[in-house]
Formats: C-alpha cells, structure tokens, sequence
C-alpha cells in the first residue's frame, strides 16, 4: 500500500476501515488505467494486487462497513479479479520458460520454440480479452464501492469502537488462519494447501498495511510476511505451471499426429515433403519433458526451503510478535485520537474530495 491514510487506529473503526478502503479503490483505479499501456509490463500484475488489497479489506472489515459494499458487490470485484488470472498465468509461465530455457541444452530443446509460441498467443488472446471487458466493468464496480465507503466514512460517529480495538481480534484470526494453513501444507506439496497458505500470507499482511505509518515497528513483520508470500508465490507458479505442462504435452503430442495424419493421408509421392509443413515451430515432447522435470527439481527445492525456513522457529517467532501486537492494539496502546468533527457537513468538509465527491455516471 503505496500511502495508507493517517492517524487510523484512534479514529472509529467504521471510518477507519472506509479510509483504507478508499485509499486501496484509488489504488487499483490508477492499476486499471495503466492496462491500456502496450508498454506497462507491471500494469497487470499492480492492477491484480491493488484488486486482491480491496477486496482482502472488504472481507476483513465487514462488521465495521455492514452493508455498505452488498456482497453482490464483492462477488462481482471477484469476477473482474478472476477474469485477469489466463492473461497473467500465461505471462508468469512465459517468462519462467524463457529464463530457464538454456538450462536444457540444445539436445533437450526440440518442443521448446512451440511451447513458447503457444503461450505468447495464450497472453496476446488472454490481454486482448481483459482489456476489452474489464476496464469498463470495473470502472463501474468502483463508482458503486466508493459511494458506498464513502458513505460509511461520513456517517462514522465518534461513539463506535476505535480502529485498534477492532482490528486486534482480527488479528488474532489471521494469525491462527495462517498457522493452520501452513500446518496443512506442511504435509507436502500439495496444491491446494500451498495456494490456500499463499491467500492466509496475503490477508494478513493487507490487514498489516495500512497500520505501517503509525507503527513503524510492524516493518520488520512486513518484511517477513512479503518474503513468505514470495515463496509461496513462486512455489504455488510452479504447481501451475506443471499442469499447465502436461496439458502442453499433450497437445503437442496430438498435433503431431495430426500432422503425421494429414501426410499420410495425402500419400508421399502424391505430394513433395515440404507441403506437409506447416508454417511455425514444430511439436515435439522432448524438451517440454524435460522441461516439466527442471520444473519438478524446482518445486521440489522451493518446498525444502519452505520447511527449513518457515516450519519451525521463524513461524512461531513471526506469530508470536503479531500476538502481541494484537495485545497492545486492545490495550489501546495508539496515539491520541485525533479531533473529529460532530457535524456530518463538517467531517465532509474535512475530507479530501474524492472520498465525498458524488460518483460520476
């Protein structure tokens, strides 16, 4: 989170967590301007973060907005997110095979050069078909969740709990989501329980974010969190990849016989060997095994490192600080409150104008 908003933990919790979910919505409308860039290689994936950041804050904060985001709402910010996943899978997959392409050699690159075409032309269609749907749907998400929020922060009363009484619980919740999480993927490598560990990594620290300015403490916690979330990341890519790898191979092999099929078909004297080709790079199985496997040894060092690292004294370290963080925020160790204006003209007065300004059509 680029500038969280200040003096958060004293303010009341409903308009706190309206702050912060205005700051995130600014965010990711800037995100979604940058699409239009043929040239912005960050657009996407800033797009898809700040995206993730709103609605991580929607979820973690709906007792303080109550109904001020409907969930049809947040299904539908849900949507958008899930429409950007094949554009940004194929650019995670792309650039992973280019970097370890010469790892192969050239006696294990036969299928590689198709491989790398199939998954440019799965980007190109993918940011093709997002950059056509996406911007004008959420363009009109985000008029509708502002308005809301910005309802919320001005009709916030001064007599609600603060911000730091609520978000300590809340806490406490994502830590023990996010222990239990690891623990499930401590087991193995599994798919599922990597992904559902990376998603628990990630709501904590979006719940973190936004306290950083008032609490310069918590950097060292975030640098944690952004280092165990990498990891995750990149291990939770692998898994994809390597699905996406054997479906690869598998067409790879059936447009082979395709093509062995249509020259048979047509018979070799009847036809010059050359006019069986096809224009592009050829399919071949060799190098996209042998590239599943490099991916495979990855995984399974990445995994190593996850044990080593996180299954032990470094997560119950970072678990038992965010414990008593959470203490000192029910406490009410924060500073002072800042003064808050009685009249709802007055706090609107107060506010900067995108957050009180009527949505445009």
């Amino acid at each position: 989170m680029s500038k969280p908003p200040v003096d958060l933990l004293a303010r009341p919790a409903p308009a706190a967590a309206a702050l912060v979910g205005l700051a995130l919505l600014d965010e990711a409308r800037v995100g979604c301007g940058r699409l239009a860039a043929l040239d912005d290689a960050e657009a996407l994936h800033d797009f898809r973060v700040a995206l993730r950041r709103v609605r991580s804050a929607l979820r973690s904060f709906r007792a303080e907005l109550g109904d001020a985001v409907p969930k049809k709402l947040q299904r539908r910010l849900r949507d958008v997110t899930r429409a950007t996943g094949a554009a940004r899978d194929a650019e995670v997959q792309l650039g992973w095979v280019r970097s370890h392409r010469a790892e192969l050699g050239r006696r294990l690159a036969p299928g590689l050069p198709w491989l790398l075409a199939r998954l440019a032309q799965q980007q190109e269609q993918a940011y093709a078909d997002l950059r056509r749907t996406v911007p004008p749907e959420f363009r009109q998400l985000e008029r509708r969740v502002r308005r809301g929020l910005s309802a919320t922060l001005l009709e916030a009363g001064p007599a609600a709990p603060s911000f730091a009484a609520a978000i300590s619980p809340l806490i406490r919740e994502h830590v023990a989501e996010l222990e239990q999480e690891l623990a499930a993927a401590r087991a193995g490598p599994d798919a599922d329980a990597i992904h559902a560990a990376r998603i628990a990594v990630k709501r904590l620290r979006y719940l973190l974010e936004p306290l950083a300015g008032e609490q310069p403490l918590l950097a060292p916690t975030l640098e944690s969190l952004k280092q165990l979330q990498t990891l995750l990341g990149e291990l939770h890519d692998l898994q994809v990849l390597g699905a996406a790898m054997g479906v690869a191979v598998a067409e790879a092999a059936a447009e082979r016989a395709r093509r062995l099929h249509a020259v048979a078909l047509r018979g070799v004297r009847s036809a010059p060997r050359a006019r069986g080709r096809r224009p592009g790079p050829r399919p071949a199985s060799a190098g996209l095994l042998a590239l599943a496997r490099l991916a495979g040894r990855t995984r399974d060092e990445l995994f190593r490192r996850l044990e080593a690292e996180w299954f032990g004294v470094s997560l119950a370290a970072l678990t038992q600080a965010l414990r008593a963080f959470a203490d000192d925020m029910a406490a009410g160790v924060v500073p002072p409150p800042p003064p808050l204006p009685k009249s709802r003209a007055a706090r609107r007065a107060a506010l900067p104008s995108r957050y009180t300004r009527p949505a445009s059509p």
